[in-house]
């Protein structure tokens, strides 16, 4: 370096004409460590002025730029859907279904998230929601699932589908249950009083002779004195 140094001089003060004038040199130490010099500027590097034989070090050039800082790596997402539950059966809803999307970590700004029933992108909810009501949804088996994408619409994740049924009941087809048993049958016969007292064999167990019609004893009659 010191070499290097004194032939720069040398070529400086053979460089000097008539007239007074500088000759600029230019040092810098790279990543390594190492001094350079040059009568070049050069991001970073100090000038160093010759003037007779004499060497200062002035101001620095424009600061070398840091190369770019590598751009952040995607992140790695966990996506899943967790309402309503794979499997799950949704019943008398007018067709209304909720939709509650999982991402860990939370979703970067410049990704997007969207949800997709049957195969079809949903629209109509604001970007990157994770809560979806989706209204006049059709009897019958249904899926869903959701996808990250960057901005160039490139898949990030996507989550697991998750598969359930809407199921509406009909005038034609009327849900039945232990609360809708058939009304009792209407009881027969009659809840008047007894007129006269039960008989002996009635009171001591013996069944008494019941008229099915009225449901009370039968009674019999005294039969009728004979004329003379």
């Amino acid at each position: 370096m010191r070499t290097a140094l004194l032939l720069l001089l040398a070529l400086a003060a053979l460089g000097l004409s008539s007239t007074p004038s500088a000759a600029d040199v230019w040092k810098w130490v790279d990543a390594k460590g190492v001094t350079h010099y040059s009568d070049q500027p050069v991001p970073g590097a100090t000038k160093v002025e010759v003037r007779a034989g004499n060497v200062s070090e002035s101001r620095s050039a424009e600061p070398v730029s840091e190369p770019d800082e590598p751009a952040q790596t995607v992140a790695s997402y966990t996506l899943d859907i967790i309402q309503p539950q794979n499997g799950q059966s949704i019943v008398n809803t007018a067709g209304q279904v909720n939709v509650a999307i999982r991402s860990q970590p939370a979703v970067n700004e410049v990704h997007r998230i969207s949800l997709y029933l049957d195969g079809r992108l949903v629209t109509g909810f604001p970007r990157n929601t994770l809560m979806y009501t989706l209204n006049e949804v059709p009897r019958g088996s249904h899926n869903v699932n959701a996808v990250i994408t960057d901005q160039a619409g490139k898949t990030l994740k996507e989550s697991p589908l998750v598969e359930f049924t809407v199921r509406q009941e009909s005038v034609a087809n009327p849900p039945v249950g232990p609360s809708l048993k058939p009304p009792p049958k209407p009881r027969t016969g009659s809840n008047k009083p007894l007129t006269q007292q039960p008989s002996y064999g009635t009171l001591n167990g013996a069944p008494p002779a019941m008229n099915p019609a009225t449901n009370l004893p039968v009674v019999k009659k005294k039969p009728e004195p004979k004329k003379p």
